[in-house]
């Protein structure tokens, strides 16, 4: 199965991004001006952390429309993936039911907290601007000197969190849209998939093709000999482009193929893999 199947689509990525910069046009637009002191970029700063509803209720609007669009492109990946595998009518009528029903409690959680950090950002900038400053008046460096960087580092600030967003909470929507269809399908397993480019981190790259339960998340770090950082799925921690492939299919997986238990990596046959995940009798 092509790791595309799964994947949100960059223009939704790209389109968060855009959405969530233009939000906050007006602090980009004052430290864009020469004359512009640190002290009026945190006054722009404090007007909109001093409304929060304002920038939830903005938020909600991008994360619904993001998640959206996801729910839509992940649809057309369930439906792709289930023709493949012969299981299109069972797909479609979960699909249908969703259309009648609505996307659920996990939809209406990705935008409560997707609104919720898109609101958390000029909070973020105020906090990394003031340690800044701190450090500058530390070196004992000039206050125009101060300015000119504090009016350099706000646009850079603000479009990186913009980005870090767009990125990483579009990978966590897919992903959770993802497991919610496959347990609606008793689909309990899924291959992680990376992107195989040299921007995967080296951890990730351990569980390329890796077969996973949803019910047993692993932790990449630790398999790395890491410091682990958590126990996750595929597009559930930071700028991580890796993509959770549901296993509607045995006959696509290459077997023996590497299976993760228990904190462990195991190579195993389909017979053995049949033997341990439940799937006996239900095997394409």
């Amino acid at each position: 199965m092509k790791i595309d199947l799964f994947s949100p689509h960059r223009r939704i990525e790209l389109e968060v991004q855009r959405s969530i910069e233009k939000l906050f046009a007006e602090i980009l637009k004052v430290s864009a001006k020469k004359s512009t002191t640190p002290k009026e970029i945190q006054k722009i700063l404090e007007k909109f952390i001093n409304d929060p509803l304002y920038l939830e209720e903005m938020g909600a609007r991008i994360a619904q429309r993001m998640v959206t669009h996801i729910s839509v492109s992940n649809a057309r990946s369930w439906s792709a993936a289930a023709q493949k595998a012969g299981r299109g009518r069972e797909i479609y009528g979960l699909l249908q039911r969703e259309m009648l029903l609505g996307t659920g409690s996990r939809v209406h959680a990705l935008v409560s907290e997707n609104a919720k950090l898109i609101a958390s950002i000029p909070e973020k900038i105020r906090e990394e601007i003031n340690n800044e400053i701190a450090d500058m008046q530390r070196e004992g460096l000039r206050h125009e000197t101060i300015s000119e960087h504090i009016r350099k580092r706000v646009p850079q600030i603000t479009k990186s969190r913009a980005a870090l967003i767009a990125r990483t909470e579009s990978g966590k929507a897919s992903t959770a849209l993802t497991q919610a269809r496959s347990e609606d399908l008793g689909i309990e397993w899924y291959q992680w998939a990376t992107s195989e480019d040299q921007r995967v981190r080296p951890s990730h790259r351990i569980m390329d093709k890796v077969l996973v339960s949803w019910t047993d998340p692993p932790s990449p770090e630790a398999l790395d000999r890491l410091p682990s950082v958590g126990r996750y799925a595929p597009g559930e921690i930071y700028n991580c482009r890796c993509v959770a492939l549901p296993l509607v299919d045995l006959n696509v997986i290459a077997w023996p193929a590497v299976v993760y238990m228990n904190g462990s990596l195991r190579r195993m046959t389909r017979a053995q893999f049949l033997d341990i995940s439940g799937m006996q009798g239900r095997a394409a």
